[in-house]
């Protein structure tokens, strides 16, 4: 898969040191001048260092005069570390909630951020037309490799203490809130601990051992499911699972809470995004949160008492974080997979998330449970189905037509690949869209108020799927 979200694939296959030297060596051409200072880093998956070790190769052959690698991080850590170093780039192995088999990498702007999705188009191409190069046959330019590992670490753990503020960290001291955390041996491990005791939290960390995966990848109801038993006995305020490059986070519950007993005790990545809306807009006003079109109106309801609008764009990290820059967004995200992006981190950030989380529960005193339980209650539905790229477009077609017909709203976002939302209501809506990052996958969501309105939706949505050929 090559996109603005980022070249993944599995290794060994598409993703091959060769194909990473390439992707680095046309990235430095094209973007960045000769000398310069460019940053790496990546997850903890085995196929990382050699990946790492052939951009850097490429970054040499370009010129790149220093290389700063900081190691095993999270990717917010290593778009902050480009930023706070005052790099003119960098890049980050990772194919960020695929499977261990999977690798690839995020290149980014000297803001941090993954290069903007007309540049990324620009470098796909371009790396297209180029032949195959042999690194073994390329002359590397003498480039001063420095570990800034720790110091990268330190920058973003007082990033995020500095912007919750020094109220809401004192506040959540006096609370001393218990949590457990699995970050599944992801770059999440590197963080976690030094964070929450800055914090004055007690979080016992399971699968912490860096590199070993005990679970998929990807956190969600059903890889984060044996953590329930474990919050039964409420010792823990609640549990949080992160993705290989701890860019998503999921939170659970306990299951014997009302909240859960109605709404399931993994919590949406909608409730998350409210969640971390809500913290970060106290105090402020007119604020614009983007989001992608997937995005559930709990967020809009939610954000309205700090008289905040949402405005949608096409489903993506770049095309929110580009919303964002125009919007002047002090906040963002894609509720449908719980990616909250505060600047100047250009990202999801599942452990900023936490740290939101935990200062909204402090400032109103309140469990995690007594907060959801005062949101408007919103469901989803979501199913994948096979689907050839080709194919996207037809369906996509019909759908309009079908829901057209039917008096429905219809909103569409990006290019022909983007999404196309059916609005059935102000409240419900049926979403379409091909996957960027799961090849051959296309997905269809469902959202709203009524619970029995939006089961139906959906499979009127595979119906809809079902009548192209």
């Amino acid at each position: 898969m090559e996109s603005f979200s980022g070249i993944r694939g599995v290794y060994g296959q598409g993703i091959t040191e060769g194909r990473a030297y390439l992707y680095g060596l046309t990235y430095c051409r094209l973007f960045k001048k000769k000398g310069g200072v460019l940053v790496i880093s990546g997850d903890s998956r085995p196929s990382t260092p050699s990946l790492k070790k052939a951009m850097i190769k490429a970054f040499q052959t370009a010129g790149v005069k220093k290389i700063i690698d900081i190691g095993i991080v999270p990717v917010q850590v290593c778009q902050y570390a480009v930023n706070k170093f005052k790099a003119q780039g960098g890049a980050y192995i990772s194919a960020s909630h695929n499977e261990p088999e999977y690798n690839g990498w995020k290149l980014l702007k000297k803001d941090g951020a993954l290069i903007y999705t007309k540049d990324s188009g620009k470098l796909i191409t371009a790396v297209h037309k180029c032949r195959n190069v042999e690194m073994s046959k390329c002359r590397n330019v003498a480039a001063t490799i420095v570990n800034k590992h720790k110091e990268a670490i330190d920058n973003y753990i007082n990033y995020i203490l500095s912007r919750i503020g020094k109220k809401a960290v004192m506040a959540i001291k006096k609370m001393k809130p218990r949590i457990l955390l699995d970050p599944n041996g992801g770059a999440a491990i590197t963080v976690l601990d030094k964070i929450c005791q800055k914090l004055g939290v007690k979080a016992e960390i399971i699968n912490d051992k860096l590199g070993v995966f005990n679970r998929l990848i990807e956190p969600n109801v059903k890889s984060l499911a044996y953590l329930e038993d474990k919050l039964k006995n409420g010792d823990f305020a609640f549990a949080a699972g992160f993705d290989a490059d701890a860019d998503r986070m999921e939170i659970v519950i306990n299951p014997e809470s009302r909240f859960a007993k109605e709404m399931g005790p993994a919590i949406s990545g909608q409730y998350v995004l409210a969640l971390a809306c809500d913290a970060m807009l106290s105090g402020t006003q007119n604020q614009i949160v983007t989001t992608n079109d997937a995005t559930s109106y709990l967020v809009r309801d939610t954000i309205k008492k700090h008289k905040a609008t949402m405005q949608e764009v096409e489903v993506g990290e770049m095309p929110v974080v580009e919303g964002m820059e125009k919007n002047k967004s002090i906040i963002g995200g894609e509720g449908s997979n719980g990616g909250v992006i505060i600047p100047p981190i250009k990202c999801r950030d599942g452990i900023m998330t936490i740290a939101l989380i935990l200062k909204l529960m402090a400032q109103n005193k309140k469990s995690l449970e007594e907060i959801l339980d005062s949101y408007p209650k919103y469901y989803e539905a979501i199913t994948k189905v096979n689907c050839s790229p080709e194919k996207s477009l037809g369906i996509k077609s019909e759908a309009e037509k079908y829901f057209r017909a039917h008096g429905y709203k219809i909103k569409k976002t990006g290019d022909k690949d983007g999404g196309l939302k059916a609005l059935i209501d102000p409240e419900n809506f049926v979403w379409f869209r091909q996957s960027r990052t799961e090849p051959g996958v296309f997905r269809i969501l469902s959202e709203g108020n009524n619970k029995q309105k939006v089961e139906k939706l959906l499979a009127e949505g595979v119906k809809v799927f079902n009548l192209h050929p």
